[in-house]
């Protein structure tokens, strides 16, 4: 409230039974029209010390005139007889009685704020929505005259009665902003160095954008502050009137925090939001739900969350000024609205990346320079950049939900389309493939249902089909280093022998229960490898490993990517880690599996350093190895040159794999397999024979097949033994092997 305490005058005091019918505020507005009387009075004050300036040489109203009796009271510091005897003439209250009547609203305003405070509590009800200016004082910690010189802007700017007063008392026209020497002067009071320091540039009026100063026309840039005009921006105005306001800021949105049920790893986070100050990086990919777990953690510490897209913001490249103002606004919205802070930085282009760089100092001193400012940066991990914009940051790890909570999502979600029973059936397969979030999986339905509105939910939600949609939907950004393969076929459809196919059983186990076993039963913290699993196909050429690496991908629904060695191995130093960098980090997001075909090419045996550039592919293959073991997802590595692959890679595989030349019984099952059903076939194939006679893999033998069907298409007639037995001959001749004529 106003401190008239100051001045010498005011010492009159209110009588007793006046103070006890004081009542309680019922509105803001209620509060700053009692401040106006406050404020006219002021203004009665500084009309009586300066009568003489408001009159000219004949003594007529002028006060912008200029006269020797002017100047002289101005030098004399008191008034003339003929300027005493204007003012008196015209109803202007003596020193003495405004004096008297300051400390009366003063004290009146103090006793029915403090009644107000009391009534509060007794109802157990907020006061900042009656007392706005005493929040004001709060949220910024303002002095008395910071909070004196808001109060006198927002009068005049609110009203047009105290307007007119303000332009009697200055001379000033309609129109006109209030100048720095009239506040000056009407809060004389006050020590001239009290006011100029909470006019400076590092005040808390200039610093949160409580205030604005302007230059004056004719002087530009080069405004004196004492003549700059001054006010105060209309979203203080607004929250002093207790008044709605929409707040238009560049790439900011405000998030209403809704009370809602913790999850347990929403506590550690609501734990630091208990600190004097917090300054956080919440890391994960995104998806992940990060906003979400933060908003659920703020809701007992904050209204509401200032959300602020430096991406967005950085686009346009403010200029210092508006980089500097838009941050004070954004600081000024955070106090006004006791919110959080959360910074998104992610999908920064080449150029918003560099006008942040060339910023960051500026980014960074504002932010530090609130020494209890609570905000949080959304991340995918701490960074150079990072780190030169905002410095080291508490990082909050946004983990993945757990395979119980993903089954809990999928369920709650499927079961708004679908029977209780078909979607805890479809929950349970498909928490055992992708880890997703709550919104992830919602998101997921929803793109289900788009690529066939036709189709009912039960028909539409299977876990086929909404596998088929991740993996169609994520993982874009692998495109360019590794193409998507996929097959329908499962472990039961190929061919396999009953040692290799329990092999296979094992690692689809491993990959789908690898969580509960490490996490859940407390196996990590005897485990200080990777959190994912490496596989490693060995064995002869078109024995099946791709084919393999397809049907594992296929039965733990998940996209496979093959790997293209092609865009990935650079000539240039340093460009293959990049790219090898990129292509985990993307895989990682999209949770896909990589397959790195024919991989003694990237894992090759490190040679002894003979010149840059051994030591170089030695480096690429380091690098390549840290990757791998550090990869939380699947990867499966294939080889027919198992001797050429680098010896510790060994130990960062999990299951090394190897598969033979099938036998002649498994052949025969695959002569058989690999005919398509709907292909027309004869009675007189001998499957036994094909196997006996030709030694050939898999690969091979749907080769042959594929020929023997273009054959019998092309002739009209099925598939038949003898076609089989020539396609085989030939297939066989191409591999280079000598054929006996027996049919």
């Amino acid at each position: 409230m106003p401190d008239i305490q100051k001045s010498p005058e005011a010492s009159h005091e209110l009588p007793n039974e006046e103070t006890d019918s004081l009542t309680v505020f019922s509105s803001p507005r209620e509060v700053l029209q009692m401040y106006g009387e406050w404020f006219i009075l002021l203004c009665m004050r500084y009309i009586r010390q300066t009568g003489d300036a408001m009159l000219n040489e004949n003594g007529g109203y002028a006060p912008k005139s200029v006269s020797m009796a002017k100047i002289l009271a101005g030098l004399t510091g008191s008034n003339s007889p003929s300027a005493e005897t204007w003012l008196n003439e015209h109803g202007v209250p003596t020193m003495d009685a405004v004096a008297r009547m300051l400390a009366q609203i003063t004290q009146a305003i103090r006793i029915r704020t403090e009644h107000t405070f009391e009534s509060c509590a007794l109802e157990q009800t907020s006061f900042s929505d009656i007392l706005v200016i005493e929040s004001l004082r709060q949220a910024f910690g303002l002095s008395d005259i910071e909070l004196n010189i808001i109060i006198i802007l927002a009068l005049i700017q609110y009203d047009e009665r105290y307007a007119r007063v303000w332009r009697f008392a200055s001379g000033e026209n309609p129109g006109s902003l209030v100048s720095v020497s009239f506040l000056a002067n009407i809060l004389s009071y006050y020590p001239p160095e009290e006011f100029e320091e909470a006019l400076l540039p590092t005040s808390r009026l200039r610093r949160h954008a409580l205030i604005e100063l302007r230059p004056r026309e004719g002087w530009g840039n080069e405004t004196p502050r004492n003549f700059a005009a001054i006010l105060t921006p209309n979203r203080i105005l607004a929250f002093i009137l207790g008044e709605p306001y929409i707040t238009e800021l560049t790439a900011c949105h405000f998030i209403s925090l809704k009370p809602c049920e913790l999850r347990p790893g929403d506590k550690e986070i609501a734990r630091l939001f208990t600190k004097k100050s917090l300054k956080a990086a919440v890391v994960g990919y995104a998806g992940l739900g990060r906003t979400q777990a933060v908003c659920r953690a703020a809701q007992r510490a904050f209204a509401c969350i200032l959300e602020f897209d430096l991406a967005v913001f950085a686009e346009s490249e403010p200029s210092k000024d508006a980089l500097r103002s838009h941050f004070a606004a954004m600081m000024r919205e955070i106090r006004l609205r006791h919110a959080l802070l959360v910074i998104r930085i992610a999908d920064l282009n080449e150029d918003a990346e560099k006008y942040c760089k060339r910023n960051a100092h500026i980014i960074r001193d504002v932010l530090n320079e609130e020494p209890y400012l609570k905000y949080c940066v959304i991340t995918e991990r701490q960074t150079a950049f990072t780190r030169r914009l905002f410095g080291e940051l508490t990082e909050i790890i946004c983990a993945p939900p757990d395979k119980d909570s993903q089954y809990i999502f999928w369920k709650q979600a499927l079961e708004k389309y679908i029977s209780t029973a078909a979607a805890e059936a479809v929950a349970s397969e498909l928490s055992l493939g992708y880890c997703l979030s709550e919104n992830e999986i919602q998101n997921t339905i929803d793109q289900t249902f788009m690529r066939s509105a036709a189709v009912t939910p039960d028909t539409l939600l299977t876990a086929e089909n909404i596998t088929q949609t991740l993996n169609r939907t994520r993982g874009h950004k692998l495109n360019g280093i590794a193409s998507m393969r996929s097959t329908s076929l499962l472990l039961r459809d190929i061919v396999l022998s009953d040692d290799l196919r329990s092999t296979l059983d094992e690692v689809i186990a491993y990959a789908k229960y690898r969580d509960t076993v490490m996490n859940k039963w407390g196996f990590s913290k005897y485990n200080a490898s990777g959190a994912g699993l490496s596989v490693l196909l060995s064995g002869p050429p078109g024995t099946g490993k791709t084919l393999t690496a397809l049907v594992l991908a296929h039965e733990l629904r998940r996209a496979l990517y093959v790997v293209d060695l092609s865009k990935v191995v650079d000539k240039y130093v340093g460009e293959t880690e990049k790219k090898l960098s990129v292509l985990f980090d993307e895989a990682e997001k999209s949770q896909a599996m990589l397959l790195f075909d024919e991989a003694d090419a990237l894992f090759a045996k490190r040679t002894s350093v003979k010149s840059s550039n051994d030591r170089y592919a030695n480096l690429e293959v380091n690098f390549l190895l840290q990757k791998l073991e550090a990869y939380p997802g699947v990867a499966i590595l294939t080889t027919n040159l198992l001797e050429g692959l680098d010896e510790a890679l060994a130990r960062r595989i999990q299951f090394k794999i190897y598969i033979p030349m099938p036998d002649a019984s498994a052949r025969a099952e695959l002569w058989k397999h690999l005919i398509p059903p709907r292909a027309p076939v004869s009675d007189d194939i001998i499957f036994e024979a094909l196997g006996e006679h030709f030694e050939m893999s898999g690969g091979h033998i749907k080769n042959a097949i594929m020929r023997a069907g273009i054959r019998a298409a092309s002739k009209g007639t099925p598939i038949s033994h003898a076609l089989l037995w020539d396609s085989a001959v030939q297939e066989f001749r191409d591999m280079g092997h000598v054929v006996r004529d027996i049919k």
